[in-house]
């Protein structure tokens, strides 16, 4: 027989926790963000509930014979509706993971689901809706297991962002190159020689938390002058995102970070946060100087990426959820997800789902648009961008002093023909050429 408890807190759970990573690493689906340490920082240092405010923990932890089988972090939040109070329940994690999920060994699985599910509906009354968000086929959440009777509820579901990931089967990047389309691995050529041409380009990376701060105060700093800080999809929108971030460079971190700076004369213009878990590489956090757009500096980053799942002999390479259209060319097996959305019958947001069903029907409806083939985010904001200001002397000795640190460190640095002997593309047009044949990127 499997029981549930529930916890209110992670420091309640804090007993729990060699077993609680344990059972991760035995699950079907081992992931670093299902881990006890990731689930700490989470809470810590998150930016839309700070200090816990406006949310409730409910960790569900199932056990048979005072054995932990399952866990599951969910996060309950208050909201008004319609001039009422109502609480949504759902993940605690949904924003740059992976698909959430229960974690349980395989064959207990189904067994903790239906428990967990007897749970939550016993406490009906604390909530109005839940959301279950990144299912796919495989999730043993939803559908939910037969035993489980959601009659006198109203159930939704809902397409949502697929995951893409990269399986690794290569075991080069010359591999990986080759098996790219042939448009494709030509238009990559031609942004890589252009950005090689456009100045003195270097490589700085590392994964060792002695050099791993510094980069990311470097990346950082390229921030500002890319699209995601005008539609605030930048870690440096709110100090606790910033300070997540730099508590995944922490050592005890079960997920260990590296970061790679792509340098142009001297300043950083593209960065690739990536961490790695077991046989996974994920790719947490890219950002580039947009003025280079047109040079495809992010695809040199995923490149790099690709290199280092594919030379650390990982299973794959995960460039999690959003924007599929362009990752499937880069040979990303796309999983569709859905989101499941359960409502208790009579509370206002059930009473708002029904209406706006109702809207949906009456109203004439125009022909589905086809996914857009375009990055909607940067689109939205490409003409708002304004000009980025120069790097005063102070920002250039504070720059000039950080990358010093790290190429005196335990990372790795590569100049331009380095850099260009490890990539399979843009090869020929690296280092050649006269100062005056190139085309200077004229970076502030």
């Amino acid at each position: 027989m499997i029981t549930v408890r529930c916890y209110d807190s992670l420091s309640q759970a804090a007993p729990l926790r060699h077993d609680i990573d344990a059972l991760n690493r035995l699950s079907a689906r081992p992931d670093p963000f299902s881990t006890f340490s990731y689930l700490q920082t989470y809470l810590r240092h998150d930016e839309h509930h700070p200090s816990g405010r406006g949310m409730s923990l409910w960790f569900l932890c199932a056990f048979r014979d005072e054995r932990l089988v399952g866990y599951l972090a969910l996060k309950r939040v208050e909201t008004r509706v319609m001039g009422f109070r109502s609480a949504t329940l759902g993940f605690l994690v949904t924003h740059d993971t992976d698909r959430p999920h229960l974690v349980a060994r395989p064959d207990d699985e189904l067994a903790v689901s239906q428990a967990f599910y007897a749970h939550v509906l016993s406490r009906r009354s604390e909530w109005s809706f839940l959301e279950l968000a990144q299912q796919g086929e495989c999730s043993t959440l939803f559908p939910p297991p037969a035993g489980v009777d959601l009659g006198g509820y109203l159930v939704r579901q809902w397409p949502s962002l697929e995951n893409c990931t990269i399986p690794v089967r290569w075991d080069s990047l010359s591999g990986y190159v080759k098996a790219m389309s042939k448009k494709f691995r030509g238009n990559l050529g031609r942004q890589l020689n252009g950005l090689f041409d456009a100045g003195e380009v270097e490589l700085l990376s590392s994964s060792d938390p002695a050099d791993t701060p510094a980069l990311l105060e470097l990346y950082l700093g390229i921030e500002p002058r890319s699209w995601k800080a005008q539609a605030d999809a930048d870690i440096g929108r709110h100090p606790q995102r910033i300070a997540y971030f730099r508590s995944l460079l922490e050592a005890r971190q079960p997920m260990q970070i590296s970061i790679h700076l792509l340098l142009m004369d001297g300043v950083p213009v593209a960065g690739l946060i990536s961490g790695a878990f077991e046989r996974g590489l994920y790719a947490l956090h890219i950002v580039y100087d947009d003025r280079l757009n047109r040079l495809g500096p992010g695809s040199t980053m995923l490149l790099l990426g690709m290199r280092q799942a594919i030379e650390g002999g990982f299973g794959f390479f995960n460039l999690l959820s959003g924007f599929g259209y362009f990752k499937v060319r880069w040979l990303a097996e796309a999983t569709p997800l859905h989101v499941a959305q359960i409502y208790r019958t009579g509370t206002p947001l059930y009473w708002r789902r029904r209406f706006g069903d109702l809207k949906r029907r009456l109203m004439p409806q125009a022909a589905a648009a086809a996914l857009p083939m375009f990055n909607p985010s940067r689109r939205a904001v490409a003409d708002a961008l304004p000009p980025p200001p120069a790097f005063d002397a102070r920002q250039r000795e504070r720059m000039a002093s950080l990358i010093g640190a790290v190429r005196g460190g335990h990372g790795v640095h590569l100049g331009k023909a380095q850099l260009a002997a490890i990539l399979p593309l843009g090869r020929a047009r690296a280092g050649s050429g006269s100062p005056g044949q190139a085309m200077p990127a004229r970076l502030p």
